[in-house]
């Protein structure tokens, strides 16, 4: 679920217009995702002036940012790419 950082929160109101589940309010000048209604479409991450809302641990963007950094898989590995019998570039016998 996406996070607000409420250092860097400033009650602007931003997020809580684009919200298309009305999954945010302000309390106390702070935005406030509600959980349940949050479908991590993004949208408030991606108009928040100050950065206060960010992608939370599972979210897609999260997973995009940690791709290449040695975590999963590289490109081609576990997915039975590579030259072999049935890809057509060799591998089999020889005549």
């Amino acid at each position: 679920m996406v996070r607000v950082d409420k250092t860097k929160c400033q009650g602007c109101g931003t997020c809580v217009s684009v919200c298309p589940q009305h999954a945010i309010s302000l309390m106390d000048n702070i935005a406030n995702i509600d959980g349940n209604r949050c479908v991590e479409c993004e949208k408030c991450i991606n108009v928040c002036p100050t950065g206060a809302i960010q992608p939370g641990v599972g979210s897609q963007r999260s997973f995009n940012s940690n791709q290449g950094q040695g975590r999963g898989m590289g490109r081609g590995e576990g997915r039975g790419l590579g030259r072999g019998p049935r890809d057509g570039r060799g591998g089999g016998r020889r005549r």
